[in-house]
Parts: C-alpha cells; structure tokens; sequence
C-alpha cells in the first residue's frame, strides 16, 4: 500500500470518527442544555484564585447526585469566598454541562461538609512548590507551564504580555512539553534505557502531573506509541500517529468535537507535521546543521500560526508576531524545562535558585517583547475557517521544499482584504 493511499484510509476514519462522536452528541443533546441543582463531592485540583467576591478554582467530581460528572474536571466558581476549606470538600450548587465541561456554581454557605482524602501526587509536588519557590511571579509560571493550571495563577501584567505577544500557547501543556520531557529522558540513560525511561516519565507525568486535558492526551497517545515503534527499530510516520490519536480521543470523549483547545492542537501539530515533510532539499541548501535546526524553528512557528490562526479568528484576535517570538523564546523555556524536569525527578529537592532566574528570564523577555507585540481584529466564520485550514493541509501534504510556502497563500489572500 502506497503511502498516500495509507493516508486516504485513515484521513477516512478520522472523519467516520468525527461523524460518530457528532451523533453521540446530539442523541444526549437534552442532557447537557438543563442547567442541574444538588449535591457534588469535589476535590481540588488547581490553585484557587480570588476575583471580587468570588473564588474560582479546578476541581475534580468525585461524586454526588451527577453521574454523569463523576471523574470530570469541573470549575468551581464560589461566592463569597476568600479561600478553600479543606482539599476536599462536599458542597450544594449549580451545575451547568456543556460539551463535557462542568462548571458549578455556589456559595460558601453551601459547603455541607468536609471529606478527607489523601492528597494526590500532583498535589504534593505543588505543595512542594509552594515551599521551595520563593519568588511568587515564577510560582505562578511554574504552576501554569509545568502543572497545567490557567494562566490566571500568573500577575495580571504577565497574562497581558503572553496574550499580546501570542505566546499563551507556551503556557498550555501539550506537546511541546511532553516532546522536550520525552527529550530530556532520552538522553539521561544509553540506547534502549533511554527510550524506556521517556516512555514512563512521560505516562507518569501525563497522569499524575497535570490536568488531562486534551492537547495533553492527544500529544501522549502520539509519544506514546512513537515510542513504542522506536523500541521496535522502526520509523514513526507522525501525521498517521496525528490521525490515529484524534479518533482514539474522539471516540472516547466525543464532547472534544466542540472543544477549541482539541483543535488548536490538532491543527498546529497538522500543519508541523506536514510543513517538515518532504524537505530534503532546503536540508540540503543549509549545510550547517546549527542553522538548519535554528531555521527550522522559525519554519515551524510559521507555520503553527498560520495552521491556528484561521480558528483562533472565529473567536479572538490574531498576534502574528508569535511566529517570531516563539523560537527567539525556545532556548529559555528548554533550559527552564530541562530543570524542572530534573526538580521533578528528586521532587523538588536540587536548589530552587536556578529555575528562578530562568522563570525570571522568561517573564522579563515576554514583557519585553509586549512593547512590539500587537493583535489583529479579523472576523472568521467556523465554516471559512474550516474551508481555509482544509485547503492549505491540502497544499502543504503534495508541495515539497520551499513551495510549502504557497501553502499559506490562500489563508492570506482571504484575510488581506478583511484588513485593509
């Protein structure tokens, strides 16, 4: 079988899965409209932060009168509240479902009783966190980049710079992460110790660290059987790894069909994925394997823009200017994760002081790229969005070399007009 036909079967089955995670959608549509009244037992799972008179906070359901809600991530919105009783807790609220995101609302009146649990290992490494890192700016960079949480826990100046500079996209754990951790790992122990040692840091980061989100899962079942076909000592083809790991999470969580953050992820590593294939030649024309790798930073920020852009339309403002200040930011934030992947190893024990002024390094870089960044206002419907994206993975999949370029043509030829 050809590589293009292999392609055409699975692209095939990506769309079988979007049509069966659309139908289980809507045959439970009347459940997730209602909004609910009652009981949940919630443990949290995030760093709880204060707005006026409410507290908002990650929570996990561990029970209650939902069934439905059981072991999902839900947001606690609480009135009145100036912090959390206990870890855990059982309240009265509001509960509203919508495409598989819980969100509760109560007041702190309505917390009935305390239930005590063990903590989990995430929260004992944030525990620890909390101990060893002094500086609160990089507490809460630490906490958003390396456990998942919002950017919310950041200084509200923090938040302002990534969003302006469009690099919010670092602070969310998906591939990126996984990647370098996996990196990391690799090449602590030799050969096929290596590989091993990647395969289980990775699984345990993904499940016991940070919240599993879908950028997160959809980047581990990828790592995950990448590596598995490396131990066999053969080559992984990522873009079926891409197609593979999308139907897997759309059959098992079909409310991810509305979810911008499934998408975003999705189509960034697509367009990455496609924009590194088929490249001998400009390997070629760049002798030096410094500059090849250094050019291939920008190549593949250009095109996780324009592969997220289109969606990121629909609903917010575009910051071109990430495309280079992602890569002139990739060095920092490899130093920054090498370090707390060995803080990780030895739970937080090697001295705090060096991931301090690399998260100090990193914060001081974003504000200061902050002062150049700017956002585009562009209006795009969900179908433009869709059209464009399907129209430049087309191009981007038969074009080689430099003419990936024109891959991108069609993208900028339908917002140019919108912008002038």
């Amino acid at each position: 079988m050809g590589e293009t036909e292999r392609h055409l079967k699975q692209l095939a089955l990506f769309f079988v899965a979007i049509l069966i995670a659309f139908l289980r959608l809507e045959g439970g549509q009347k459940q997730h409209s209602d909004d609910l009244n009652g009981r949940l037992v919630l443990t949290v799972e995030g760093v709880p932060h204060v707005e006026a008179d409410r507290l908002k906070v990650r929570v996990r359901v561990l029970g209650g009168d939902f069934s439905e809600t059981y072991g999902k991530t839900g947001h606690l919105t609480l009135f009145g509240a100036e912090g959390i009783p206990s870890e855990s807790f059982e309240v009265l609220g509001k509960v509203k479902l919508n495409n598989g995101r819980v969100f509760i609302y109560a007041s702190y009146k309505d917390i009935k009783s305390l239930v005590f649990t063990r903590k989990s290992i995430r929260e004992l490494f944030m525990q620890k966190v909390e101990e060893r890192v002094k500086d609160q700016e990089v507490k809460g960079l630490v906490f958003s980049y390396l456990f998942g949480e919002s950017q919310e826990v950041l200084p509200f100046e923090y938040q302002a710079s990534f969003f302006s500079t469009g690099l919010l996209h670092l602070l969310v754990v998906s591939g990126a992460h996984l990647t370098l951790i996996a990196i990391i790992l690799r090449f602590l122990l030799p050969g096929v110790y290596g590989l091993l040692l990647s395969l289980v840091g990775v699984s345990l980061y993904t499940f016991f660290i940070v919240p599993p989100d879908p950028p997160v899962l959809r980047a581990y079942i990828m790592i995950f059987m990448a590596l598995l076909i490396k131990l066999s000592y053969h080559r992984p083809d990522y873009l079926s790894l891409l197609l593979f790991s999308a139907c897997v999470l759309l059959l098992l969580f079909p409310e991810y069909l509305y979810s911008y953050s499934f998408w975003l992820s999705f189509m960034a590593t697509l367009y990455i994925v496609l924009a590194i294939r088929r490249t001998d030649k400009i390997k070629k024309t760049i002798s030096s394997s410094h500059l090849y790798n250094t050019f291939m930073s920008f190549w593949t920020s250009f095109f996780a823009f324009f592969g997220t852009s289109n969606i990121i339309a629909t609903f917010s403002l575009m910051t071109p200017l990430s495309i280079l200040f992602t890569p002139l930011l990739s060095l920092p934030f490899l130093l920054f994760t090498a370090y707390g992947v060995l803080e990780l190893l030895t739970f937080f024990s090697l001295p705090s002081f060096p991931l301090e002024l690399l998260g100090k390094l990193i914060l001081k870089l974003v504000s200061l790229f902050s002062f150049a960044g700017f956002a585009l206002n562009v209006p795009v419907s969900v179908f433009q969005a869709v059209f464009l994206s399907a129209v430049g993975c087309l191009l981007l999949y038969f074009l080689k070399d430099w003419w990936k370029l024109l891959a991108v043509l069609p993208t900028v030829l339908f917002l140019l007009p919108l912008l002038l």
